[in-house]
Formats: C-alpha cells, structure tokens, sequence
C-alpha cells in the first residue's frame, strides 16, 4: 500500500506595516535643534518639538513657523491668532474682515467665497464683558493688551464656528493661557492681522 505524502503547507507569510523611519528623520533633527536653543520655552523634549513640527506640517505651516505659533495647551493643538488668520486668508474658500475693534468689543465677519463672490456666513463678537464672563478679564495679557486678546478671542471662535474644515481637524485655539506668549497684532486698514510679536 502506497502511502501518499501530503505536500508540505507553505507558511503564510504575515505582512507587518512597514515602517518608513526616514519620513521622522527631518522632524527628529530639526526637533532636536530647536529643543536645544532653549527658544521655545513651551518645548520641553526633542518629542514635543516633533509634534509641533508635524501639526504644521498637515496645516502647511513650515517648521519654524510651528514651533512660534503652535502650542500644545493642556493635550490640544493651540494656534496663535497670526496663523490662524493667515491660514483663513490663505485659503481659496474662505474670508474674514474686521467691522469692528475697540478696547471694548471686536467684531469679525466671516465669508464663504463662491464664483468669485464673498457670501456672508456670519458674525463672530467678543466683549470685555465675555471675558468678565469667562474670568480672564484680569489676566495680565489683556489688561495690557485687550485689542489684541478681544481680537483673539472672536477670530478664534469664528473659525472654529464657520471655518474649522481648514485646520485638518485641529480646534483653533488661542494660546493666552501660555503665560509666556503675549500675542501682540497690528490690524491695518483693511481689517487684517499683518504683524505678530513675542514680547
């Protein structure tokens, strides 16, 4: 009696992702030199550096664009107001303009922009009595600076209100709660934040 052999059962061969470390080599190095020019006095490790660079890096932000104006803030993605506006007016499908800013009260409208044409998609205010409100009013940031902090605060609300789909998922925030950033923005006559400074 022939006894038949059974053919030997190939291995299958499990795939395991693989892992493509040289798309971290750029982040890691620039990381890794902007955490040692003890620059940025929110970066404490070379891993929150890389975080920085590859959440400006979804937003198209260059790296040392995200490293002055990102912040991670309590576990979130923090935006100085300089970006956020600039990403707003970067994009081809949205707008802003400031109708109004005083020491009491700023008030930004926010557009769509369609066949060439600016479609209101509403308003977005921020008073010195919100900011009573939310207990901020006494920070030192907007007792020297309220303009700048009321401006802040309603860009901040308007975008995540009516445009949020250009932050890559992000919540813009504003990062007065970084008590080491002082958000200092100069409006022109247009309505736009041209110019934003650490004091």
């Amino acid at each position: 009696m022939t006894k038949k052999i059974k053919p030997k059962e190939s291995k299958k061969q499990i795939s395991t992702p693989t892992v493509m470390p040289e798309i971290l080599n750029e982040p890691m190095a620039l990381g890794e030199v902007f955490m040692k020019s003890g620059m940025f006095s929110d970066v404490k490790s070379q891993a929150q550096a890389v975080v920085k660079i590859l959440a400006g890096r979804e937003l198209g932000l260059a790296p040392l664009e995200s490293m002055t104006n990102i912040y991670i803030v309590n576990g979130k993605v923090a935006l100085q107001a300089k970006i956020i506006g600039s990403l707003i007016k970067k994009s081809t499908k949205y707008d802003y303009q400031v109708d109004k800013l005083d020491e009491q009260e700023c008030v930004i409208t926010f557009f769509v922009l369609e066949n060439g044409k600016k479609i209101e998609l509403g308003k977005s205010s921020f008073t010195t009595k919100d900011a009573a409100k939310a207990g901020i009013i006494n920070k030192e940031v907007w007792r020297a600076y309220p303009r700048n902090m009321l401006f802040a605060r309603a860009l901040s609300n308007g975008a995540r209100w009516y445009v949020s789909d250009i932050f890559c998922g992000y919540t813009p925030e504003e990062v007065e709660d970084v008590s080491e950033t002082t958000s200092i923005i100069t409006i022109d006559k247009k309505g736009e934040a041209v110019k934003n400074e650490t004091e």
